[in-house]
């Protein structure tokens, strides 16, 4: 029987349960060892506040009306799994494309193949936009 712990909890994905980028959770977000040595409190309350962030995804991204691509990384341990398909809907572009890659981590951290098919996703279409040569 699995345990409460074994189990995600918040937007659960491919990732690993209770596993982040920066390994347990608890100890990235809240301990000085994680997250906080990366950024100043500033910084971080403007990113991540839900009342002081800049970064109102609802407010901005609908202003958004150049060509825009997502890619949501299927095993993402490091971003909600929510919010790529959020970001997209909300776009106010006419031009979005999204793509998933199944399993790939935020870093894609061992995963050259799923690295590379990102970086195929995103060439092919830059160059459907005429944004790079073929």
């Amino acid at each position: 029987m699995r345990s409460a712990l074994d189990r995600p909890s918040v937007d659960p994905n491919g990732r690993k349960p209770n596993w982040c980028y920066l390994g347990n959770p608890r100890t990235a977000n809240a301990g000085p060892v994680g997250l906080a040595r990366y950024t100043t409190l500033r910084s971080w309350l403007s990113q991540w506040s839900y009342d002081r962030s800049n970064a109102r995804t609802s407010l901005n991204a609908p202003r958004i009306t150049v060509p825009a691509l997502v890619i949501e990384n299927g095993a993402d341990d490091a971003t909600p799994a929510t919010h790529p398909r959020k970001i997209f809907e909300l776009l106010g572009s006419a031009d979005k494309s999204f793509e998933k890659i199944d399993d790939a981590t935020h870093y894609f951290q061992q995963q050259p193949a799923l690295q590379e098919r990102a970086v195929a996703i995103c060439k092919n279409w830059l160059r459907e936009r005429c944004m790079i040569k073929a």
